[in-house]
């Protein structure tokens, strides 16, 4: 058995014991450590000594029976053995602040920290007006967001919940449908003016299109027909990318059409910048999800954010109200 496997059986069988407010501070104290570089920085933010930083540092490490950060003339470094417990620690930490916060708030009004990760395109558009309205709600609660197309660990990284847009592939995550999408294809109204007559969309096959990168099949506008026939339109690249408004004022300023969710371009639809294809038929949909990990105790602050997100955006979301043309 290795050093590693013994240090996990060991950390197993302690766990239970980390019972007592001094185990708890020389955790509390270990992850600031981590999370600051150095014991000075920890012992400003615990607003302690750096003595009684290093000591319960120390006093760890002996419980434990091994080494979790190598120390040398400038630096604090986390060996492979303390980076597992740190990860271990932080989710610790959190469910004792989440129990304490169930505790206080049994009664009031929540508190705490949210941590909220949020596709980039979809934050900048959608979520500052929802958040707002979120915390003035909740004025107890102080909001971490994270706003990238990139997939966060929702456990490693430390985040309450995150939106997904789109098929879920992490099933150890528990997923609620808030809301859902539906592509519609557009172009600038001089552009489609200049088209020849349009009675299906394979007529638009040779017009250069902007291609969506986010998209399951970017190059394939998958659609169905008033009457229920299906259909594929390829088309021809003239620019790709992976976020959409950028290829929204491309569209608009008259480079090309494109395929994009309504959330990225319905104001552009109702203002006239652009004019949907085909807005009759149905193309690619997909849902958005409010993800949060599986714990014993959701936090109530994170189940209000999700149940606010859903009756806010719900069935048929704002952004699938188009003027008429």
């Amino acid at each position: 058995m290795g050093a590693h496997t013994k240090y996990n059986s060991h950390i197993q069988k302690n766990s239970v014991n980390f019972a007592t407010m001094s185990q708890i501070e020389e955790l509390r104290a270990f992850v600031t450590i981590v999370e600051t570089g150095s014991l000075t920085q920890a012992a400003d933010r615990l607003n302690v000594a750096v003595s009684a930083v290093s000591r319960r540092l120390r006093d760890l490490e002996l419980r434990l029976g091994a080494a979790l950060i190598q120390r040398s003339t400038r630096r604090l470094y986390l060996n492979e053995t303390g980076q597992v417990f740190f990860e271990r620690c932080k989710l610790i930490l959190s469910d004792l602040e989440d129990a304490q916060q169930e505790v206080s708030n049994a009664g009031g009004s929540l508190g705490g920290v949210l941590r909220v990760s949020a596709p980039l395109s979809f934050g900048l558009a959608h979520m500052s007006s929802a958040i707002a309205q979120f915390m003035h709600a909740n004025p107890e609660v102080r909001i971490e967001m994270d706003l990238s197309d990139k997939r966060v660990d929702l456990i490693a990284e430390g985040f309450d919940v995150a939106i997904r847009i789109g098929t879920l592939t992490d099933s150890s995550l528990i997923a609620r449908k808030i809301s859902n999408v539906r592509f519609l294809p557009a172009a600038a109204p001089l552009l489609v003016d200049q088209l020849p007559a349009l009675s299906s969309p394979e007529d638009l096959q040779h017009v250069p299109a902007l291609i969506y990168l986010n998209d399951r099949n970017p190059q394939e506008w998958h659609y169905t027909a008033p009457d229920g026939k299906t259909g594929v339109l390829r088309v021809v690249s003239k620019m790709s990318a992976n976020n959409g408004d950028v290829l929204r004022e491309l569209a608009i300023a008259g480079h090309g059409m494109v395929n994009l969710p309504q959330f990225l371009h319905y104001e552009a639809l109702n203002r006239g910048l652009l004019r949907p294809l085909f807005a009759d038929y149905t193309w690619t949909n997909f849902d958005i999800f409010a993800v949060y990990p599986k714990t014993t105790i959701l936090p109530k602050r994170t189940r209000a954010f999700v149940d606010f997100m859903a009756s806010l955006y719900g069935a048929n979301p704002y952004w699938h109200t188009l003027k008429p043309q």
